[in-house]
């Protein structure tokens, strides 16, 4: 090896000790945090998404997925995208509440009245009012994802009237709306992040939760939950937000592919989405949870209670909070 080539090879040992890029690395590096598992849609969707990006944007940029709360709970994570740190959050609009109180609408009880009409409203002039609540706060609305309607599972008895709900140590969102609505029910609500959710029905520090069929079966509930209901109570959407802290830090061309990346991730995940749900509920019976339907005579008894709820339930979505929400109801019909 002659001294030229002998200088090269020195050169390049000091850049990868120095911490230099190697060629081909991305420019950028941004985090993901997904709370739940990565087979469930909603990290096969993340995971489609950094594919996508890197594809957008011919590597320069790249995105790393944390999957099932593997960065910090919700909690935490929903603070560290405020500072910048964490550059994506996807999780449940009822967890954003503590926010953006509006958000809050979006986990009514029997609110939407199906899937598609959901979506209608959120990529609407409502979502549009959701998104400038967001900004707000520091974050920016990347998009809506699906996790479908949610059911009630528990260690007690199959629930096939409002009485059934009554006395039930039932895990729900942090949302003030979910939890009034369960006392409405007789039951006994407690919020509780999702990544404590199994241990807490293991441990009987509830003996019930809600969740939709592929969330259940993913994050093994079956396994320590007997009967599971088809109330078919909230749709409550999942949300991508993106960090204005650090987002901004990107050139302008590089935002723009990365919101197409995600655009196109968000399509896809609400067709796996869909198959999921569907094709779990075999699985689960399989598993031996006990499932029933619940009559549209119980479900209807459940609407008006939720709907009873809905006045007290305003006063935390702002001083037009009862203006709101008539309107989304309008939508709904």
């Amino acid at each position: 090896m002659n001294a030229r080539m002998i200088a090269v090879v020195l050169a390049l040992v000091g850049i990868l000790v120095l911490g230099g890029t190697p060629a081909g690395a991305a420019d950028f590096t941004l985090k993901f945090a997904n709370p739940v598992p990565q087979d469930h849609s909603w990290g096969r969707g993340a995971d489609k998404f950094s594919e996508l990006v890197k594809e957008a944007t011919g590597g320069k940029v790249e995105v790393q997925v944390f999957h099932a709360g593997s960065i910090g709970k919700i909690r935490e994570v929903l603070e560290m995208a405020k500072v910048g740190t964490v550059d994506f959050v996807l999780a449940g609009t009822g967890h954003v509440t503590g926010y953006v109180p509006e958000m809050g609408i979006t986990v009514l009880p029997y609110l939407w009245k199906d899937t598609d009409t959901m979506f209608q409203a959120l990529e609407g002039p409502f979502g549009d009012f959701l998104g400038d609540r967001l900004a707000e706060k520091g974050y920016e609305l990347g998009a809506w994802w699906d996790n479908g309607f949610r059911h009630v599972s528990n260690n007690k008895r199959p629930i096939n009237t409002v009485a059934d709900m009554k006395g039930l140590k039932i895990r729900c969102l942090p949302a003030k709306v979910h939890v009034d609505f369960f006392k409405a029910l007789g039951a006994a609500p407690t919020p509780m992040g999702w990544t404590e959710l199994y241990q807490g029905l293991q441990q009987g520090v509830v003996d019930a939760q809600e969740n939709p069929p592929a969330m259940v079966y993913l994050g093994k509930l079956h396994e320590v939950q007997k009967f599971y209901s088809l109330t078919s109570h909230v749709n409550e959407p999942g949300i991508v937000l993106i960090s204005k802290a650090s987002f901004g830090k990107l050139p302008q061309e590089l935002q723009l592919a990365v919101k197409i990346a995600l655009q196109k991730a968000t399509l896809w995940q609400r067709a796996e989405n869909a198959k999921d749900n569907e094709a779990v509920m075999n699985k689960l019976k399989a598993e031996g949870l006990t499932i029933n339907d619940v009559s549209d005579e119980t479900k209807n008894e459940f609407r008006k209670i939720a709907q009873s709820a809905y006045p007290g339930a305003v006063k935390d979505f702002g001083p037009k909070g009862k203006e709101i929400v008539d309107a989304v109801v309008f939508f709904n019909k």
